[in-house]
């Protein structure tokens, strides 16, 4: 007998990935000191007023492995590793567990049943083809705990699949296995199972494939069907759960994956790559497993500033449609902007700011504001930035309406070094159409398409978001909700051309696939934008992507929060606070690691700030560029003016499309006004011509006519008399 064991420890930087929030290994290390762990055990729990006191204490501890990860044990066969075995690295990588990796080509000796049997074990997978050097009475037994059995997955089931070992582990529930090819495009259908599919029920996924393995079940099976594939009015079921004897066994039938080039944030296709393992490894792991504590969703209009109304977006009437449908709109204000609002619209967004929000849109807007170093040089980008701020800083005082310290770039996302400069002076975000930078390529792992948020580049929260017209919305809501991931929408004030309730069917179909999501502005969601996982303590590990976060305790009981944000300490870090009281922190190895008391049922502000050299009161906001000015009135009067018409709608759809400089579009609309006004013009002339240029003959018989009519007229009008 020849049995080998391998332990393969699946970290990653993030949430799959610290660094990306999709995938990149790297061993996560929290830091624990001795006398932080021995406060934390002598606190008397019971003690509000004591804990209260330290809800702002930190415990910053020693270096150590953050040890407190589950574990997925896999059971193989020898040979190359499979897909399988890949797609089940990928999906403990993305929920932060240990993949501890059995190989096996004989009996497996008790003490390889070790792994199984450990109390930090959430499931176990086994191939098929390993299915002969499994003694399964023994596995079932190292799967037992006092409350239950750890579930276990089959996976890579195929036509050649021994059948009486896979009935053994079925009960027959499974029935034969078929094979299943087409030159159609295959889909997913997931199925509703209670517990398991969750925000995922009756969505239909682009099947990752041409062809697959499949159940040829009999009729009084009662196997739950978790994914199917349709072949056009065809539907078989590939991944199905059932209990056989108190055991919770799933069994994954083997595809033949694509391995296709997944485009921007396809989270969809790359979310269908590996959608049973994700499935099994959520489920089996629950609570322990990273997850967000919220969910979240915005729309964002950008360009507008507040005058009612602005082209096609009213205020009043949308907010009347956010108070129906339930959600929120944050504007992406251009800084330029921040003299020109109307009273009546800042008092609706004073008064409504669960509705309403501001966040900052460049701050010029001209066309390459913050392009390559060619067009304008880095010196002019950072002098940008700061002028944003100060801008941003006048409007709120004009107004008295707060923003929110996110970026939204001008038509396309910066380049790395500016990333870093908003991280500077003290941005908590960008959210942009893509989130890798201009110069920047894009990760190939598949991971990095299921987040749409991304340390990757300076550390910095670079957001993905998406269209508000999107096609397929239902499956990107209800994967990202899934996921728990905050779903970012976009638009400009022409998604509101056929009515101000364009995007009530959007928000309708979030609200029902997850009722409790919360629509707030950028700022709020991105201090909401952590995960969590619980530690075998009955604390947490929490994963940061931002700098300012909100740690919300919502356990029922009380808990210390160990948080680690990626961090290079690029540029310097001034301070870190919580409930603006300063703190320490641990830097090492490319993290930052604090851990923070927080009472049940209450909320703790996290904040790291960087040095800058921002001096609001030096820079200046006058508006002396005639270029801008020209530019921000022919923006204007593209969206307020033009837009209001076909031909003009059809200018603006070019300008977007081709990206062309606004002055261009300025010239050809005035260049299509004056030639349709001299148009009218000609045409006015011509029928005024007609009207009055009449034959001769005419004007005689008509003459003619109008004497007869009166003299009959004069005959037959009655005589009155005194």
């Amino acid at each position: 007998m020849d049995v080998t064991e391998s332990i393969m420890t699946s970290f990653t930087t993030n949430v799959g990935g610290c660094g990306t929030l999709a995938g990149f290994s790297g061993a996560l290390r929290i830091w624990s000191r001795a006398w932080g762990e021995t406060l934390r055990n002598r606190l008397n729990w019971k003690a509000s007023a004591i804990w209260a006191a330290c809800a702002v204490v930190l415990l910053v501890l020693t270096a150590s492995q953050w040890a407190y990860s589950s574990d997925v044990v896999l059971i193989r066969s020898t040979g190359e590793p499979s897909s399988e075995q890949h797609e089940l690295e990928l999906a403990t990588q993305f929920y932060g567990l240990t993949l501890k990796v059995i190989t096996a080509n004989g009996d497996i000796d008790d003490h390889l049943l070790r792994p199984i049997q450990q109390s930090e074990t959430v499931a176990v997978a086994i191939e098929a083809n390993a299915l002969d050097a499994v003694n399964q009475a023994k596995v079932l037994r190292a799967l037992h705990r006092p409350g239950g059995s750890v579930p276990v997955l089959i996976l890579g089931l195929t036509a050649e699949t021994d059948h009486t070992r896979l009935a053994a582990w079925s009960s027959e529930a499974a029935g034969s296995i078929a094979h299943l090819g087409s030159t159609r495009n295959l889909q997913y259908v997931v199925g509703k199972v209670e517990g398991i599919t969750g925000q995922l029920t009756g969505l239909e996924l682009p099947f990752p494939g041409s062809d697959t393995f499949y159940f040829v079940q009999s009729a009084d099976n009662h196997a739950h069907e978790i994914l199917s594939v349709r072949n056009g009015n065809q539907v078989v079921p590939v991944f199905v759960e059932e209990e056989v004897k108190q055991q919770k066994v799933f069994l994954l039938c083997k595809k033949n994956p694509l391995h296709r080039q997944l485009e921007n944030s396809d989270t969809e296709a790359a979310f269908a790559e590996i959608a049973a393992v994700m499935i099994f490894t959520k489920y089996c792991a629950g609570d322990k497993a990273w997850h967000a504590l919220q969910h979240y969703a915005n729309l964002t209009i950008d360009d507008p500033w507040l005058r009612e109304p602005y082209g096609h977006l009213a205020y009043k009437n949308l907010l009347e449609e956010m108070d129906r449908h339930n959600f929120h709109t944050t504007i992406a204000f251009v800084p330029w902007n921040y003299d020109r609002s109307e009273g009546p619209v800042v008092a609706l967004f004073r008064d409504h700011p669960g509705r309403f929000s501001v966040c900052i849109h460049g701050d010029n807007h001209d066309h390459r504001e913050f392009d390559d170093f060619g067009s304008k040089p880095l010196s002019l980008q950072i002098a940008a930035i700061k002028q944003s701020l100060a801008r941003m800083h006048e409007f709120q005082v004009l107004t008295g309406i707060s923003y929110d310290n996110v970026f939204v770039f001008p038509h396309n996302i910066g380049s790395k070094s500016i990333l870093e400069q908003l991280k500077k002076y003290n941005f908590i975000a960008t959210v942009n159409s893509v989130n890798v930078p201009m110069d920047r390529t894009r990760p190939t792992s598949l991971l990095f398409a299921l987040r749409p948020a991304t340390l990757y580049f300076g550390d910095f929260p670079s957001i993905s978001r998406v269209p508000a017209t999107m096609t397929n919305a239902a499956a990107f809501i209800g994967i990202n909700e899934f996921l728990g991931n905050p779903l970012f929408f976009y638009g400009h004030q022409d998604l509101f051309t056929r009515g101000i309730d364009a995007f009530d069917g959007v928000a309708d179909q979030v609200n029902q696939r997850q009722p409790d999501t919360r629509w707030r502005g950028l700022g709020d969601i991105v201090k909401g934008l952590y995960v969590v996982r619980l530690r075998d303590d009955s604390n947490f590990d929490v994963l940061a992507f931002s700098s300012n976060i909100v740690l919300n305790n919502i356990s029922g009981r009380n808990a210390v929060f160990h948080i680690q944000k990626q961090e290079s300490a690029s540029p310097p870090i001034a301070s870190a606070s919580v409930d603006n009281q300063p703190v320490p922190f641990e830097l090492e190895d490319g993290y930052l690691s604090l851990s923070v008391a927080v009472p049940a049922g209450e909320a703790r502000s996290v904040v790291i700030r960087y040095k800058d050299d921002l001096d609001l009161a030096s820079i200046s906001i006058s508006k002396s560029s005639f270029r801008v000015s020209l530019l921000r009135k022919a923006s204007d009067f593209r969206d307020i003016t033009l837009s209001k018409s076909f031909v003009g709608r059809a200018i603006i759809e070019y300008y977007y499309k081709d990206q062309s400089s606004p002055l261009i579009v300025l010239v050809g609309a005035f260049v299509l006004i004056v030639a349709g006004t001299f148009g009218t013009w000609r045409i006015i002339v011509i029928v005024k011509r007609k009207i009055f240029v009449v034959p001769t003959s005419d004007i005689a018989s008509t003459h003619q006519t109008t004497n007869a009519t009166r003299d009959t007229a004069e005959v037959e009008r009655p005589q009155f008399t005194q």
